[in-house]
């Protein structure tokens, strides 16, 4: 070998001698896993430290999951120590998961505690479904719906004027049902899809009136009751929607002497011959008074006291220097005006009359607390403070007495027992009882049976001791449903459509009977007339008889 060769042997040796060899990356789990349990660790932190409120609690679980994403994606990009190629092929394909889960189904609504409902995307919507379903009904028209007719509609023993019955309670009056569900089940006298929305029935004789969101038209809709054909609709070419609360109106109609009364989710006040469905008068609240609407939509349905009619009001907007009223009076023949009242701002429970002490008097759970009005001139009488942080307060209060009260309220909040003294003339003059924890009624309401209230605290059914505020139990889960007192027995439409019955029983929780009534997410009031049971949700609505069976 002559030295040139060697020279560049030597060259060549020393030039790979001085390469260093390449590093093989490796994945740095360790962070990886850190990341993964400190989010996890933050997620149960927080469940338990909001609870018992399932609303909240559900929301931190959002909220920790998109932080805990965030934590993974700046570990997986940053830190992970893979190969670059290998970085962002991850992202590609956690993007392209993420597409396809969603391209195959939808988020079709959210449960009571803000769960999301998922549904394939080749599946028809509520919303389609029912506006086939009537499409089909005016193409077979008129042998499909009944013939409208002018006739006098008088309530009577049985009927079902109002929301939760004429008296606001829940209570069934003048009305048995059979209990014995397994040896004579409910009979179906029918069932069909219907607009969305979460307003109940009201009941007259062989009527029954709804309200419903059909495509761009806010529908009052009056039914057959024996039947379910419809009789007649009337529209409003509005539609309220939003994303957690979904479609359509909000309110109950009310029935009195003839005439029908509708509060929209828009805010569009109608008075409505019930006979016949022609429009008597109208206001736009929210137009008329410069108002905004409420985040969830206008839901208090109308009270009637005399020639009265009560409703909520909206919200002022913002910058406005207005002070909110909290319900407005109009004369309910001429629809002209008579009052306004109170200064905090309305929520969703509906106005209801009361006699406390004696006095005659409009009782107002806004979002400030309950406060009591005049019926003359909707001046306030007293004011108890009673809020969460959401300012939502939705349930009906329940008359105790001839001078106390019990109010119940959701997101942590807990219910109370109030007194009002004879002289209602200031905040001075009322006083609390007790307050508890229990019967926390988002958007629920309770019940009253011999001196213990019944009603779903988050979704649970529950006994509280109305002179103590002790709970007795809490068993049963119901999710976010409804119910009524029928005799001794509690009649509850669950979230999920069943219905079940079940004593009231301040010693023990005995389920005594249940069957699965309608499909889909049911927030919606049941009603009952005439041994008629009445329930519905935003896809569909049904009817089933529940009288005695005689012998």
């Amino acid at each position: 070998m002559n030295t040139s060769e060697l020279e560049q042997q030597e060259l060549s040796e020393s030039d790979h001698s001085e390469t260093p060899p390449l590093r093989k990356r490796k994945l740095r789990w360790k962070w990886g896993l850190g990341v993964l349990m400190v989010g996890i660790a933050a997620m149960i932190y927080q469940w338990f430290q909001l609870a018992p409120d399932r609303t909240y609690q559900v929301f931190s679980v959002y909220f920790g999951i998109r932080n805990l994403l965030i934590g993974l994606l700046i570990w997986w990009m940053l830190i992970s120590g893979v190969a670059w190629k290998t970085r962002f092929k991850g992202l590609f394909g956690t993007v392209l998961f993420f597409v396809l889960f969603f391209s195959l189904l939808r988020v079709e609504s959210f449960e009571g505690d803000m769960v999301p409902r998922f549904r394939f995307r080749f599946l028809p919507t509520p919303e389609q479904r029912a506006e086939q379903y009537f499409e089909q009904i005016e193409n077979n028209a008129p042998a499909a719906n009944v013939e409208v007719t002018e006739q006098t509609l008088e309530v009577s023993p049985g009927d079902w004027p109002a929301f939760r019955g004429a008296e606001r309670d829940g209570v069934v009056r003048d009305q048995t049902i059979r209990t014995d569900w397994k040896q004579n089940p409910p009979e179906l006298l029918w069932k069909h899809p219907v607009g969305a929305g979460w307003s109940s029935f009201c009941a007259i004789g062989d009527r029954a009136f709804t309200q419903e969101q059909r495509g761009a038209q806010e529908t009052v809709v009056c039914y057959d009751a024996a039947t379910g054909k419809q009789i007649w609709v009337y529209s409003d070419p509005v539609r309220f929607s939003e994303t957690l609360g979904g479609v359509g109106p909000r309110a109950t109609p009310t029935f009195h002497d003839g005439f029908l009364y509708t509060m929209g989710g828009t805010g569009i006040l109608n008075c409505l011959n019930a006979g016949t469905g022609e429009l008597v008068w109208s206001h736009d609240l929210l137009k008329d008074g410069d108002l905004k609407n409420l985040e969830w939509g206008m839901a208090g349905s109308p009270l009637i006291w005399e020639e009265l009619v009560i409703v909520n009001q909206g919200l002022q907007k913002s910058g406005s220097k207005a002070e909110d009223q909290s319900l407005i009076a109009f004369d309910r023949l001429t629809g002209e005006k008579v009052w306004t009242g109170g200064t905090k701002k309305s929520s969703y429970s509906a106005p209801q009359f009361a006699v406390l002490n004696g006095t005659p008097q409009v009782l107002v759970f806004h979002s400030k607390g309950l406060e009591g009005f005049a019926l003359a001139d909707g001046t306030s009488l007293w004011f108890f403070p009673w809020t969460n942080q959401s300012g939502i307060n939705a349930a009906q209060p329940i008359v105790v007495d001839d001078h106390s009260l019990f109010l119940g309220t959701g997101y942590g909040k807990g219910s109370a027992r109030i007194r009002i003294s004879p002289s209602v003339e200031s905040d001075a003059q009322v006083t609390q009882d007790w307050k508890s924890q229990s019967m926390k009624l988002k958007f629920n309401s309770a019940v009253k049976w011999d001196g213990f209230v019944y009603g779903l605290d988050e979704g649970v059914l529950t006994c509280l001791n109305l002179e103590t505020g002790k709970r007795n139990w809490k068993r049963g889960r119901y999710g976010y449903g409804q119910m009524l007192l029928v005799g001794s027995h509690l009649l509850i439409l669950a979230e999920d459509g069943r219905v079940e019955l079940v004593k009231a029983d301040p010693e023990k929780y005995e389920q005594v009977a249940e069957f699965q009534a309608i499909e889909g997410q049911t927030w919606n009031h049941p009603a009952l007339a005439g041994g008629k049971l009445f329930v519905r949700n935003s896809e569909e609505a049904a009817c089933y008889d529940l009288s005695p069976v005689s012998k």
